[in-house]
């Protein structure tokens, strides 16, 4: 049997579900930097990273509503690697009207439960390793957990780096003692690629470093253990000339040295892209009178 429903049934059923649409007490915007700094620590000095917008009616009976806000991290194929955990997570009270939450308020890190991988990282760098991600927010009712919005989910990423490649002096160079007497030119390709220009990340530093081989040592032993007799911060630049001021005399003049480029963020500390400390592949280069490298050269053609 064919069942007719009267079109005016039909209008009161599209008119019941608006009004239940109307009065849903909370709206939500999530509005998410796309490019953020993965020092994830940071978010809190950063209010342009997170802003959730969230309005409430007030609702039938109108006053306060006490609720939580929920975040969730996931990876770029939207399985969940960190998570809020509800019983740290403090209540929210909303009053009627519209207010814009903040990177520190919307998101509370230290209520955030990750995964085992991501956790250990976090634990060693405090930055997410670079890479493909989502960050969702939900509002529920404090008290029964009933979802009070839908969960908002936006797409970031945290950009991987190409640390500087040194290029003068090249790996295991000898120099002149009387050129090097006077001044040692270094250079080295900048960071890759170059950090946006935004509040999050000003101009890169470079720092610089050397190291002297001492007798008995290798070059990575000295860059590991020996403290550095150079130390000079880059702003932007890729280059840098030393005038050593060293003892570079015929009886002393076979000198070694290792050196790299530390490449510095906006936070004080090294591109890492999740593991090390931003610190370049060192190369090693020697210091040798101009009568030196003539006796070497001599024997090695004799040879």
């Amino acid at each position: 049997m064919k069942v007719i429903v009267p079109y005016r049934f039909i209008f009161l059923l599209a008119v019941m579900s608006i009004q239940q649409l109307d009065a849903q007490p909370f709206r939500a915007q999530l509005i998410l930097n796309a490019q953020p700094t993965s020092l994830l620590s940071d978010w809190i000095n950063h209010p342009e990273i997170v802003n959730y917008i969230v309005t409430y009616s007030g609702g039938p009976v109108g006053g306060n509503y006490t609720a939580k806000i929920i975040a969730s991290f996931k990876d770029g194929g939207g399985n969940v690697i960190g998570t809020t955990d509800l019983n740290l997570l403090p209540n929210r009270i909303f009053s009627p009207g519209t207010v814009v939450l903040q990177s520190k308020d919307a998101v509370l890190l230290q209520c955030i439960r990750f995964t085992g991988t991501i956790q250990r990282v976090l634990n060693n760098t405090g930055r997410l390793p670079q890479g493909s991600y989502q960050l969702g927010l939900q509002l529920v009712d404090a008290q029964t957990l009933q979802k009070l919005t839908d969960e908002i989910v936006r797409p970031f990423n945290v950009m991987g780096y190409q640390l500087p490649i040194l290029m003068q002096p090249q790996d295991k160079t000898v120099m002149e003692s009387e050129k090097a007497r006077g001044n040692i030119i270094f250079r080295w390709t900048p960071l890759s690629p170059a950090p946006p220009p935004t509040a999050i990340q000003s101009q890169t530093k470079y720092s610089l470093q050397v190291f002297e081989i001492q007798d008995g040592q290798t070059p990575m032993q000295a860059f590991r253990s020996n403290q550095p007799i150079l130390l000079k911060e880059v702003l932007g630049a890729t280059q840098f000339i030393w005038q050593p001021q060293l003892f570079f005399a015929d009886s002393s003049s076979n000198r070694k040295f290792i050196w790299t480029i530390q490449t510095i963020d906006a936070q004080g500390a090294g591109f890492n892209n999740g593991v090390g400390d931003g610190r370049s592949e060192p190369f090693w280069f020697e210091v040798k009178s101009a009568k030196e490298i003539l006796d070497e050269r001599k024997r090695i053609k004799n040879e």
